[in-house]
């Protein structure tokens, strides 16, 4: 029995239509597999507005990426990214381990948070600690690897608060690089994911107790009782600069 001729051409339109359908979902199928990546590492929620790829160019570009705060804390985001811009090595899209040439993120945002004693950067890390420390389900075992050789967060602003306090602190950490991400054999979404985070949590940590005198004064506060409100030992302090070289190295 011969097939119709209009079984044939729908079953064609059908075919060219899902691969339409594919192409053009897979910016969101991406986009929802970062969030996840970065919610599964951390604890904490995150949002990525848009990410666009372009596989044969090897190029993608992302709009406001942001992460939220560990429980416990404000509703405001810890980190906000305006956009940022991706180089992959196309070859590698179809060998286990993807290669990410570059990542460039421009517009970063970081908040440090005290509370009672406590600081959203400590907790961010201990909740990766943590996440990190429970074994790996056979389908994250068997999830695709990434190797980034070079990612730069540009001209990052850190914003410095304490509960019930209203004025806020300001430094300006300047660029934040990190390379080699994931190793020669590369690492899962969620692994990259929690150095990053990590990395950030001890750049801003590090940064808030090397100025300490001048947070204090941008915030009208005492040095030794903002340190002790962001929970952060007060013998990092002393007579000239209030900060303790060399913490978390």
């Amino acid at each position: 029995m011969k097939t119709p001729r209009s079984l044939i051409g729908i079953a064609a339109i059908a075919a060219v239509a899902g691969l339409m359908f594919l192409y053009n979902s897979k910016d969101w199928v991406i986009r929802s597999a970062v969030v996840k990546a970065v919610e599964d590492a951390t604890g904490v929620s995150a949002h990525l507005g848009s990410l666009r790829v372009e596989i044969l160019k090897g190029t993608g570009t992302l709009k406001d990426f942001r992460m939220g705060n560990p429980k416990g804390f404000s509703r405001e985001d810890l980190i906000s990214i305006k956009e940022g811009k991706i180089v992959v090595d196309a070859g590698s899209l179809t060998k286990s381990v993807y290669q990410i040439k570059s990542v460039d993120m421009s517009g970063v945002g970081i908040l440090f948070e005290g509370s009672g004693k406590r600081n959203n950067m400590n907790a961010l890390k201990a909740q990766i600690q943590q996440r990190s420390a429970k074994p790996q389900s056979s389908k994250q075992e068997k999830a695709k690897k990434i190797r980034i050789t070079s990612l730069v967060m540009r001209g990052v602003q850190l914003d410095v608060r304490m509960a019930g306090i209203v004025k806020v602190g300001n430094l300006d950490l300047g660029d934040i690089r990190m390379s080699n991400l994931g190793g020669s054999g590369g690492a899962t979404a969620s692994e990259i994911a929690a150095q990053v985070s990590n990395e950030i949590a001890s750049r801003s940590t590090t940064a808030v107790m090397r100025n300490m005198v001048q947070l204090a004064e941008q915030m009208g506060m005492d040095a030794s009782k903002i340190a002790d409100g962001f929970g952060v030992p007060t013998d990092v302090l002393n007579d000239a600069a209030g900060f303790l070289q060399n913490l978390f190295k």
